[in-house]
């Protein structure tokens, strides 16, 4: 069955999809076995393999043999030595489908579900050192045997790379999906009166006094180079259309813009991806799997997230590779796969995420996708705890972007419970450190398990009190008031008179840390700009965990 959901809301419809994916010894990524449930969002930092994917899919499901023999090497070999294996296992079946593959489709004797095996294995030749011997099959229960053309087209499979074009053959061209959408329609009754308007606008042109004068030069000339006579009756200039043929051949689509219609080729670059989009997933609408890499090419943000709820609520299933966080945001936490820095892949165990962390990572994905192709997160209670950290960070000599590491603002610590349960060991698998206030220690450690002695120090550092404190502490309160001054937070009288002092010598760590407060942002600006490797070093929760960021990066 087909399904499609929105917000809880869900259809089905007997469609043929992807349900699991095993790769092994492809040397663009690491080993996986995979469940595709419903669609598949890929994200990962550049250059892990996520592309490479996508293509070694098309190879499986859809390129004819000598494309496969062109596409793949031994270099394509991790082990030179060993076969690459691609497995995709396939379900949902109509009727149709499964009288086409009645020797290959599989049925689980408990379960009684049924599965199509497609298996890809690309053995190294062992009469040519750089040769390999592609073998694809469809593994049932009768037989191993490939593919006919006509059951591999069958799977349905379409993929739109991401070097497409968005000229005018892409949009418009005779390979085009407007193309195919207009090939398609059957004009009906109105055919027999298109046919005569074009009948009657041919006439007209071959009538016209000038453009019979055009016919006559061009004829002229070519008299002169024919070894036959040519005259103006030998040419006709006329649409493209052929009216016993299609009505609509040669027809484009045009916008209105500035009281004209303008070819779709002749748009911003923008608005072109958008259409090819559009009119790909139209075209192939009755296709069961489409993959996209890149879908946010050239897009606005906001046209980003029109894509994406066009392809979350499609109809068939989407297979999408993106950079993109509006378009990650779309799709639920279940479908995201992630590729890490070093070629693994991770998942979320299917129905593992309840309702309200599915909801809350809606509402921060713009930063989601930052942690998830991330090696480790520091997360942080908000946006002034995360100026702290990557001030000290960079006068320490830490490049966190180097190193792969996000700093990660939880806007508020009860919200570390569920981002963990996402992103932690039983989610995505990625490395977390965490910095947290004395009094919501509790939550963090919770939420990492095990005794908290063992937690703290490791995985969780926290400030004595807060960390306006802590940095107050470090740098002494008559610098931090100086520095709130200079930064015109405040004047020298208003800070004095708020922290109950005479002179700004006389100012208490704990006077101006209750300021800092409630400005917290604005004073986490000013300390950051003016930390020094020293003064950063004395910031304990901080410092410690940056340090434990420079040990498992060295490591």
């Amino acid at each position: 069955m087909r399904l499609t959901q929105h917000y809880g809301k869900e259809s089905w419809a007997v469609a043929m999809r992807l349900r699991r994916l095993k790769v092994s010894n492809y040397a663009r990524l690491g080993d996986l076995d995979i469940e595709v449930r419903q669609h598949l969002v890929i994200v990962g930092a550049n250059d892990v393999g996520k592309t490479s994917l996508l293509r070694l899919l098309n190879l499986l499901l859809a390129a004819p043999v000598g494309q496969m023999y062109q596409s793949l090497s031994r270099s394509d070999l991790r082990d030179p030595d060993q076969p690459l294996v691609a497995e995709a296992v396939l379900s949902n079946f109509s009727d149709a489908e499964r009288g086409l593959f009645h020797r290959e489709i599989d049925i689980d004797p408990e379960a009684w579900a049924e599965s199509l095996t497609v298996r890809l294995d690309v053995d190294p030749d062992i009469d040519d050192p750089e040769g390999v011997v592609i073998q694809r099959v469809l593994s049932g229960t009768a037989e191993r045997r490939p593919p006919s053309r006509e059951q591999l087209g069958a799977l349905g499979w379409r993929y739109l790379p991401a070097t497409r074009g968005v000229g005018n053959a892409q949009l418009g061209g005779p390979n085009s999906a407007l193309r195919l959408l207009l090939d398609g329609i059957d004009m009906g009754a109105e055919q027999a009166g298109l046919v005569g308007l074009l009948g009657d606008f041919n006439d007209k042109l071959h009538a016209s006094e000038r453009l019979a004068g055009l016919r006559g030069q061009i004829a002229d000339h070519l008299a002169k180079s024919m070894p036959r006579p040519i005259t103006s009756d030998d040419l006709a200039v006329r649409t493209a259309a052929d009216p016993g043929a299609s009505v609509l051949e040669g027809v484009s689509m045009f916008f209105h813009r500035d009281d004209q219609y303008v070819p779709i080729a002749e748009q911003s670059d923008g608005l072109r991806q958008l259409m090819a989009l559009t009119l790909f997933d139209l075209a192939e609408s009755g296709a069961n799997m489409i993959a996209v890499d890149e879908p946010e090419i050239h897009l606005h943000p906001s046209s980003q997230r029109t894509v994406a709820e066009l392809f979350a609520l499609s109809a068939n299933q989407k297979i999408v590779s993106t950079h993109s966080p509006y378009i990650l945001q779309r799709f639920e936490p279940a479908q995201v796969l992630v590729v890490a820095p070093d070629g693994t892949t991770h998942q979320v165990p299917d129905g593992s995420l309840g309702a309200i962390e599915k909801m809350r990572s809606q509402w921060w994905s713009p930063r989601l996708l930052e942690a998830l192709t991330a090696r480790y997160v520091l997360a942080v209670e908000g946006v002034a705890d995360g100026i702290i950290v990557e001030a000290a960070a960079r006068v320490l000599g830490i490049g966190l972007d180097r190193v792969g590491a996000v700093v990660f603002e939880l806007d508020g610590a009860d919200k570390f419970r569920h981002v963990y349960k996402l992103l932690g060991k039983d989610g995505f698998g990625i490395h977390i450190l965490a910095l947290v206030d004395k009094k919501e220690e509790g939550i963090f450690t919770g939420a990492f398990g095990g005794r908290p002695a063992q937690v703290m120090g490791t995985h969780v550092w926290s400030c004595e009190k807060d960390l306006e404190d802590e940095y107050c502490r470090a740098l002494t309160a008559p610098v931090v008031g100086r520095l709130l001054v200079a930064a015109g937070l405040c004047r020298e009288v208003g800070l004095l008179q708020s922290c109950g002092a005479a002179t700004m010598d006389q100012l208490t760590d704990e006077a101006v840390a209750a300021f800092c407060r409630k400005h917290k942002t604005d004073a986490a600006t000013a300390v950051a700009a003016n930390l020094t490797p020293e003064t950063a070093t004395r910031i304990i929760s901080v410092s410690g965990m940056l340090t434990k960021v420079r040990e498992l990066a060295q490591a």
